[in-house]
């Protein structure tokens, strides 16, 4: 997916301004082809209430999106996938 120049000019504007945690999200999902909250709380070996306020807070602005509903792999249960609304970004940012 290529990336908009306005789309990347708003990504290298807000990743400053984004916590560890937040960065620590989004980089896991910018990784992905898409990814579950617990999918997410697995892989950075963080519970779940600390990924879900951080992929809303993400959702919030306008960085993440929904992917699709499916089966998460942790849980079996069905789930929200989060991917980057931006599209793939360089992984050196």
């Amino acid at each position: 997916m290529v990336v908009k120049d306005t789309s990347l000019e708003a990504y290298t504007y807000i990743l400053p301004t984004l916590g560890q945690r937040q960065k620590a999200v989004f980089n896991i999902i910018r990784e992905s082809n898409g990814l579950t909250n617990t999918e997410i709380a697995h892989r950075l070996g963080w519970s779940i209430n600390t990924v879900t306020p951080r992929v809303f807070e993400l959702r919030q602005m306008k960085l993440v999106e929904l992917k699709e509903k499916r089966i998460c792999t942790i849980t079996g249960r069905k789930a929200m996938s989060w991917i980057l609304k931006i599209g793939k970004v360089n992984k050196n940012d």
